[in-house]
Formats: C-alpha cells, structure tokens, sequence
C-alpha cells in the first residue's frame, strides 16, 4: 500500500486565511519605488532623460496604487472569509479541489461586485468557466433551483440582485415571518443547524421532528446525541426510533471514537432494514472536537458527504447540529458542510458573537443591526436564518417539549409533552389469541408507529393515502385481494385493537 494521499495539501481554513492574508499584504511597493529610482537615475545617465522619467513615474504610480488596494483586499480576506482571489497559482488549484468549484466562483465574482481585483491566475481562471459553461449548466444556476424548491410556498421570494443597495432594499421590504414547519412540508432537506447554548437549537429540532412525524409518518428517525441531560429527554421522547446517548464531554476522546463508529454502524443496519432514515447528530461541536483528538475526524466527514451525495432516492437524510460554524471544530470541512442547508438561530445573550461567524462563509446576506432588530421583534428574542432562503426572520414561539425552562433558569411544573408521548404502548396479541400471520404483521406496524392517526391505503378524500402503509398491504399481499383484507382487519376489529374509517378505507389502533 502506497502512501498516495490526492488530499495531502489540503488545509485547515484558518491556514487557507493565513496565507490569503499574507498574500493581501504583499503589494511589492517597495521593489517597485525601487525600479522607478534606477530607471530615473539611469535615463539620466544615458541622455534619454524623457524615457527613464516616463518608466519611473509609472513604477511610482504603480506603487501607490498598490498601496490604496491593500486595504481593501485585507478587509475581504478578514471580514469576508473571501481567500481565493489572492492565491497563486499552486494554491488556487488546491483551495479549488479542497473547496470545489461552486464555492469559489461565489466567492470571486463576490469580490468582483465589491470592487476587489482578483489574481491574474484568478481572473483567468474565471474567465474560462464562464466561457465554458452555459447559462444552463452553470453550478449556481441549479443550486438556485434547488433552493426555489425548498422555499416555503407561503414566503414571496424576489431574485436576488448583487447589487448591495437592493440588497437592502429588500431586507426592507420583505415579510420577516417565517414558519419552520414549511422547512420540511415539500421534502426533508439535509440541515445544519447552528447556534451557541439557549439559542433554542434543542426546541426546534423537537418542534422539526414532530412536524416530521405528522407530515412525513413513513420517516424514521436515527438520533446521535452527543449530550446526556435528562432535563432534555422530552424533546425526544416518541419522535426517535433510536437513540445513542454519550456525555461525549466527559468522556474521552478515544470512547467517543468508539460510540460514534458503532452508532454510525448501527445506523447503518437501520437503514437496512427500514429502507432509509434520518440521521439526526447532535452536539456536533463536542463530538467534532472529541474526533479530531483521537484522529477519527474522518467518521463524521464521510458520513455526510455520504449520505449527502447518494441523493433523496437512499431513503437516507442527515441533520447536523452543532455550537460552532466553522467547519473544522465540527469534524467536517466545508466541501461536506456546503452541501448542508444552513439554519442559524440566535439569542439575544449571544448577538455579539455573530459578528465571529461572518468568516465561516454560512450566510449570503448579513447585517448585525437589522438582526438585532429582528431579534426585538421576536416574542422569544430570538432570529433564525434559513439558507433555503438566504434570509434571517424573527423567531416564533415555539413548543418547549422539555421538562426545563433554559430562558429562566428553571424546571417547568407542568411540562408539555407530546400527544404521542402520551400513548401506552400496547403488545400485540396481550390476549392471548392466535392472529394470523397477517393480522400479527399489520397490528406489530401500527403499535411501532405508536400514534392514534388513521393510515389510509386509498386516497378519500381530504384523507391522503399513505404510502408506508401502502407498500406494507402490498408486501403481504392484501393491497389488491379485497377479500382477504376484509377478513384480515376482522380479526383485528374482534380483539379490540383497530378502528375501521367510516368508508372503510383508514384504519388505526386503539
């Protein structure tokens, strides 16, 4: 075994910034004030005074106008998290392969509508992408796609215009309402939800996974969580199939290694056998961080990279939540995070730190003084900023599915839990009698979904068919013997464990 790495000159973005700073700086002023001196001196040494001056102004005036861009160029590299159109060759080749093409066409022609001059070797480049990619074919033009379809239908959403003032214009004018319920409506995207402590990150990733559980019934959830705090037991209870807790902080580095290789190949068996899931990590940061120590950074990157790249059609989604941004800290680097929807939430305690986050590149539109104001407009103090829109809204109330109040500091008395949290379990056949084979299959579906909702395997109605349910009839044979059903759903009905639709159509357990 050789040892080829096609990855070995990647970096970490806080290098990949280093040098983008260090290139900024680097203006070869003095070099040139330099050459203006000797061409003056030597023009008047050789009687072709009018030449040498000629080239010495120039030297100076290129000089000077080299000085005027630095700051410039210092303020996208800092402020922007912009590093590409400084690199050389060399390392514009590497930061394209590590980042990906996408991205950094973003990113150029971001600092070409702020005024910035790119690199020779960046301009070219750019240059010949644009030559060589139809309108069509270009790779912003299907993310944008993409992102139209995952946009609330409810939300009105205008085509962004790269000019700065419209940007604002529109930040102006736009509806700064915003249901996360519509997030998951069309289809479950694959998230990253970050947000430093009592952000809400854990109320709305309850509040996510019950609109799953009414919107999407056939969707199994896969949970990783890097936290165990038994006052935060609610947001989970009944809306997870499975749940690998570790206090990974407490833990060592080498345990949290092992938890989150044998969780991960558990997830995988689940998926197996249940034909996709939602993978659900959370306290991403912690276990990032734990990774990284123990030199098994690699487990949480390919995973999403993985499940991102095999597409809706595996059945499999990944929602990554973490404390940080930056991609580093959280065991993954950005090729894998960019294909992630960002969702950011903010607490009015921590608004000073987002001024931090500008650099980890998960924003398209920023402004700290119209967040703020968000953040006054919302009942709970709180902004969310949703990638599928590129823009921040004003928090909602949302439910608190656990049993402590992290606003004040206190346990709640009379804690909210979920209507399904609520259902006793019932064990199929607890009377003792013999169901057919059938009869046992259908009722065992319905106690593991643990809900009192009907599933229809015809549509009537305002009563949709469900597709789970459907596909289950279809393997055992039922969905097209009429008959059979009938006697079927008989012997469920004679141990009082069903209720049948009034059309006949639905059924669900008691």
């Amino acid at each position: 075994m050789t040892n080829f790495n096609p990855e070995g000159d990647f970096k970490d973005i806080e290098t990949w910034e280093l040098i983008a700073e260090r290139k900024a700086s680097s203006t070869g002023m003095s070099a040139k004030i330099i050459a203006g001196v000797l061409f003056g001196g030597a023009g008047v040494a050789f009687g072709v005074e009018i030449l040498g001056g000629v080239i010495a102004a120039w030297c100076l005036k290129s000089a000077w106008d080299a000085s005027k861009y630095i700051g410039k160029r210092l303020r996208l590299v800092r402020d922007c998290g912009c590093n590409a159109f400084v690199l050389d060759e060399d390392y514009f080749r590497t930061y394209v392969k590590q980042f990906g093409e996408q991205s950094v066409i973003e990113e150029l022609k971001f600092v070409k509508e702020a005024g910035g001059e790119l690199s020779p070797f960046a301009e070219s480049w750019l240059r010949t992408c644009n030559k060589q990619l139809s309108p069509e074919k270009q790779p912003l033009a299907l993310p944008e796609r993409e992102q139209l379809e995952k946009i609330p239908h409810a939300i009105s959403v205008t085509p962004r215009i790269p000019q700065i003032n419209t940007q604002v214009e529109e930040w102006q004018n736009r509806d700064r309402s915003f249901d996360i319920e519509e997030i998951i409506r069309d289809r479950i995207p694959n998230l990253f939800i970050v947000g430093l402590g009592r952000s809400g990150k854990g109320m709305l990733l309850a509040n996510l996974l019950r609109s799953i559980q009414r919107l999407r019934r056939d969707k199994k959830v896969f949970l990783i969580n890097g936290k165990d705090d038994h006052k935060e037991y609610g947001y989970f209870d009944g809306v997870v199939a499975v749940e690998k807790r570790l206090n990974c902080d407490a833990a060592s580095a080498s345990a949290v290694a092992e938890f989150i290789e044998a969780a991960l190949s558990d997830y995988d068996a689940f998926v197996a056998e249940h034909c996709g899931a939602l993978l659900v990590i959370d306290e991403g940061t912690v276990i990032g961080a734990k990774l990284k120590s123990a030199k098994a950074s690699n487990l949480l990157n390919d995973r999403v990279v993985g499940i991102t790249s095999s597409g809706d059609s595996t059945g499999k989604n990944i929602w990554f939540c973490a404390q940080s941004p930056y991609a580093g800290g959280n065991g993954t680097d950005l090729t894998a995070l960019s294909q992630l929807t960002k969702i950011a939430l903010v607490h009015k305690s921590n608004l000073g730190v987002i001024a931090d986050w500008k650099q980890a590149k998960i924003f398209r539109s920023f402004d700290t003084e119209k967040i703020a104001k968000l953040i006054d407009q919302s009942e709970v103090e709180r902004a969310i900023y949703y990638g599928g829109t590129t823009e921040w809204y004003a928090m909602n109330k949302l439910v608190n599915y656990s049993a402590f109040d992290r606003d004040n500091n206190k346990f709640i008395e009379d804690s909210i839990t979920d209507t399904t949290e609520q259902i006793t379990i019932i064990e199929p056949n607890n009377l003792g009698i013999e169901l057919s084979e059938n009869a046992e299959k259908i009722l065992n579906w319905l106690v593991k979904r643990n809900s009192r909702d009907w599933f229809y395997y015809k549509s009537s109605g305002e009563n949709k068919r469900d597709n789970a349910f459907t596909m289950m009839l279809s393997r055992l044979g039922l969905l097209n013997d009429e008959r059979e059903l009938n006697d079927t759903y008989t012997e469920l009905l004679e141990i009082e464990k069903i209720e049948i639709s009034e059309d006949d159509l639905g059924i669900r357990l008691l």
